[in-house]
């Protein structure tokens, strides 16, 4: 199983288990990994932290969905446009779900690819992270596989 490991500028780091529900998905992130960016708090989707990435091709919709739990990792982008929205964070985004949610826009339901998980013993800190970027603000992240 891939895994990737989530390091936050504030402190904490996430381990997250990729899936094979999205298996185009996950091979074109591998592919961009090491990457350090921002990390974003995504007030409009809800309980989600989010930030751009720039894949080598976009990969395709794969078994989106647009509902999330708690714990999920997923791929997004707008599918009908190659424009980003002005609040989103680049072309493409990967987000990180604290809380479960529906996910909508101004302009109807967003659809994602889930590629993930982070791991259930890290709900504490899931949540603390969400919480301080959604209080404090933006932040540096390093995405890299374990």
């Amino acid at each position: 199983m891939n895994q990737i490991k989530l390091v936050f500028q504030r402190g904490g780091e996430l381990i997250a288990d990729l899936n094979d529900r999205a298996p185009e998905t996950v091979k074109r992130i591998l592919e961009i990994l090491p990457l350090e960016t921002t990390v974003i708090h995504t007030r409009w989707c809800g309980r989600e932290i989010s930030f751009g990435i720039s894949t080598k091709t976009m990969p395709p919709q794969e078994n989106t969905s647009t509902m999330v739990s708690k714990f999920d990792i997923a791929y997004w982008r707008d599918w009908e446009s190659n424009k980003p929205l002005e609040e989103a964070p680049g072309e493409e985004a990967m987000a990180i779900y604290y809380g479960p949610e529906l996910l909508s826009y101004h302009n109807g339901l967003i659809r994602v690819n889930i590629i993930g998980r982070i791991r259930m013993e890290q709900e504490e800190l899931l949540e603390t992270i969400g919480m301080r970027i959604w209080r404090q603000g933006i932040e540096k992240i390093k995405v890299e596989r374990c």
